[in-house]
């Protein structure tokens, strides 16, 4: 079972039935037939701070991506396949649908709503949480109805008692040494792209990309080393618009010496409602919220389009490249000591889910460099190993068992980079269909790997050469094959990703991607192995520029479950070679058992 945090059995069942009444009279109060609870923040925030939390709060369900819909007699919530059985879990013995966003026969939440609300009907939302492009989508299908939209007042307000604060932890500098270019040189960079596309002012409200340009990090999402901010970036004035009282000293002197306004956080809405008449104004509509551009003038001439922070942000400096390095082979050597501290006492029975993640905490806590985890670590056992997004707690943990499969999915925040591993381990004695998978799993990680691409390829192309392996045997898995990574900031980081989805962003040097298949088999197994990987330059000839992907993340893979026999021997090779550079990275790191261990666990495979 997954764990649902603060509540359980019949009286879980109870709160959830209370809340979901209690936001029925609201909507009953103000003439609201349809509730929309999405994920995000008011930033677009994949992961949120606890103020934004409601659909967690209302549902129960704790994943990071979801839509909760409310009527007064209905109650649905979309996800993806990362989180369906883990929802399945989390929803059971609630009114609650789960609605499997993207599979056959299940309508979309546009759809759904357009379908539940009659004419004359109103649909509401937070506006500050809803972003532009989504409510567009709402409209377009709304348009042959007559159905209002009310999206001025929060109802979560009036039905959650102590909801907490918006968060306003310290605001500190990141550091040029790691930078590799000063907020002036970023600005520079973003108003030659301004120029380019004749706009007079850049509207950033995603969280990350305002870290990266400012060279700022802070802590007010759990995991993500941003801040609640807002920029406006002009030919001759930036401002941000934040809580400055948070701003250490040498943060704000940085600041002041770039020449940054300070605004509070709220006075967005009343900038954005005074632009000058026939402003250009760049805005992504995907990230800014409904409430933002509702503010906007109609005279404002929009520019919709990715921000140019975004596309800045994605493709990695020299200096942040070789500072990867470093960030990488610390977090290796941590993964390796904890690997041979888990080889050793697997076998005592001793181990569960919980303990296991505290001590891989423990061994990356020792660094120096250590800033903190970059997302919940994932331990799971045998059937949890299937749940994509799994947390174990002291209630759900499963002990480890001397058989089976173990799959641990981590990373952790350094000044120098963000790091993100997967490996799966064998526990002991293992089925056949165990190590076939895991085989299956290793193969399609090889694939990408390996890959050579022409410049202008897309991500959905490699992800059709990753799934070949699987897709050879009738296997597959409902995520993406790799997303980018930020640097000392979000662990998902755009726009790069490689999806069966269509993202029409070419991969190019610089850029970072991870290398993650699976396979996930219910109440059985999970297989997943991953690596952090660059994209570079590789050959320039007749054809045009080709690139390759070299792996950042430094850590042995188990060889224990693969069958040799259904590997190539290009493949063994390739995994030989990568085995004998994660030695020869991490030794030096290493002393004592710790080396024996690594010497070991890398020797060569045989073909």
């Amino acid at each position: 079972m997954v764990n649902i945090p603060n509540s359980s059995g019949a009286n879980k069942t109870r709160e959830r039935a209370k809340k979901l009444q209690d936001l029925r009279d609201a909507m009953a109060a103000h003439g609201i037939d349809a509730w929309i609870i999405p994920s995000s923040d008011a930033h677009n925030s994949e992961y949120v701070a606890p103020h934004w939390e409601g659909r967690v709060w209302l549902s129960g369900f704790t994943g990071s991506a979801g839509t909760l819909v409310i009527t007064q007699d209905k109650a649905a919530l979309w996800t993806d396949g990362r989180y369906f059985i883990q929802a399945s879990e989390q929803l059971a013995d609630s009114e609650i649908t789960l609605m499997k966003d993207g599979q056959p026969g299940v309508p979309s939440m546009v759809d759904w709503v357009a379908g539940e609300v009659t004419e004359q009907g109103c649909i509401g939302f937070d506006g500050a949480t809803q972003s532009l492009s989504n409510v567009r989508n709402l409209e377009k299908k709304l348009a042959d109805k007559s159905i209002t939209l009310k999206f001025d007042h929060d109802l979560l307000n009036d039905i959650w008692p102590d909801r907490p604060a918006l968060p306003a932890e310290p605001v500190f500098v990141h550091e040029d040494l790691y930078s590799g270019r000063s907020l002036t040189e970023k600005v520079a960079d973003v108003r030659e792209i301004l120029k380019e596309r004749q706009a007079a002012e850049l509207l950033i409200t995603t969280l990350d990309d305002i870290a990266w340009l400012f060279n700022l990090r802070g802590s007010d999402i759990e995991c993500n080393p941003v801040f609640l901010a807002y920029a406006l970036i002009s030919t001759d004035r930036i401002t941000l618009f934040i809580n400055k009282e948070r701003i250490e000293a040498d943060a704000l002197a940085v600041l002041a010496k770039a020449g940054v306004d300070l605004a509070d956080y709220d006075d967005i809405l009343d900038r954005l409602s005074t632009l000058p008449d026939n402003t250009r104004l760049m805005i992504n509509p995907a990230n800014t919220g409904y409430k933002l551009a509702a503010a906007i003038p109609e005279s404002i001439k929009l520019i919709e389009d990715r921000l140019p922070t975004t596309d800045l942000k994605a493709i990695k400096n020299s200096t942040e490249i070789e500072r990867m390095k470093d960030c990488h082979r610390r977090d290796g050597a941590a993964m390796v000591r904890f690997m041979r501290w888990l080889e050793s006492n697997i076998p005592t029975g001793q181990l569960d889910e919980v303990n296991i993640d505290e001590q891989l905490l423990q061994f990356r806590s020792e660094s120096e460099y250590f800033k903190g985890v970059s997302f919940p670590s994932i331990v799971g056992y045998a059937g949890h190993g299937a749940i994509c997004h799994y947390r174990a707690d002291e209630a759900s943990a499963y002990p480890i068992k001397n058989k089976g499969l173990l799959l641990i999915d981590s990373g952790a925040q350094y000044p120098d980079g963000t790091t993100d591993i997967t490996r799966t381990f064998a526990c002991g004695e293992m089925t056949d269909e165990e190590k076939r998978d895991y085989t299956l799993v290793m193969k399609s990680h090889i694939a990408l790997a390996t890959a050579k691409f022409k410049e202008g390829t897309r991500g959905i192309q490699l992800d059709a050469i990753t799934r070949q392996p699987l897709w050879s045997e009738g296997i597959d898995f409902n995520h993406g094959t790799g997303h980018g990574v930020g640097y000392f900031l979000n662990v998902h980081e755009g726009p790069q990703s490689i999806s069966p989805r269509w993202f029409d962003v070419a991969l190019k040097p610089g850029m970072l991607v991870t290398n993650e298949p699976g396979i996930y088999r219910d109440n059985k197994h999970g297989v997943r192995l991953e690596n952090i990987m660059l994209v570079a330059e590789d050959i320039e000839n007749e054809f045009g520029k080709f690139f390759k992907l070299i792996p950042m993340t430094l850590a042995p893979f188990d060889t224990k479950p693969l069958v040799k026999e259904l590997m190539t021997d290009a493949e063994i090779q390739w995994l030989n070679g990568y085995h004998r550079m994660v030695k020869e990275a991490l030794s030096p790191l290493l002393d004592g058992h710790d080396v024996d261990w690594l010497k070991e666990a890398t020797k060569r495979t045989g073909m």
